[in-house]
């Protein structure tokens, strides 16, 4: 090889090894801390043993969720909790209130039951949250 050729290859890997760690250091994602989050809290009519009928309900609410909130690209749907006497709804994204107003017209159709709620969180666990209650549909703040 040409000592012009062994050149142009040394700057060419430079160039690539310039790039590759620029973009190791500077991160294109936000970190999953950094994301505002909602988390829908529906109560359960029989407690932790659901009925089929409340199961069918609440997983096509899921699914609409999932659909409405891939198509808005307002963030992510991570998936629910069936706790005691809850079931619980976890979504993440770049902007608490955007996925809000993406997923309140479904919530108001779905008619949760009362004690629903839903709690904005404006960063990483411990941030600051809004509390908005879910009563028949209607949205209030809380």
């Amino acid at each position: 090889m040409s000592a012009k050729a062994i050149a142009c290859c040394v700057l060419l890997i430079l160039l690539l090894m310039f790039f590759v760690l620029k973009g190791i250091r500077s991160p294109r994602v936000a970190n999953a801390g950094e994301e505002q989050a909602l988390i829908i809290t529906i109560p359960l009519h029989s407690g932790t043993a659901n009925t089929d009928e409340q199961n069918k309900q609440l997983y096509a609410l899921e699914d609409r969720l999932i659909v409405a909130i891939k198509e808005s690209v307002a963030g992510e749907y991570d998936g629910n909790e069936i706790g005691e006497r809850v079931f619980t709804i976890y979504i993440y994204g770049p902007s608490a209130e955007r996925l809000f107003s993406v997923v309140l017209p479904i919530l108001k159709k779905f008619r949760p039951p009362p004690g629903s709620y839903v709690i904005k969180r404006y960063g990483k666990s411990g941030s600051k949250e809004d509390r908005v209650a879910l009563d028949g549909g209607d949205a209030t703040a809380g």
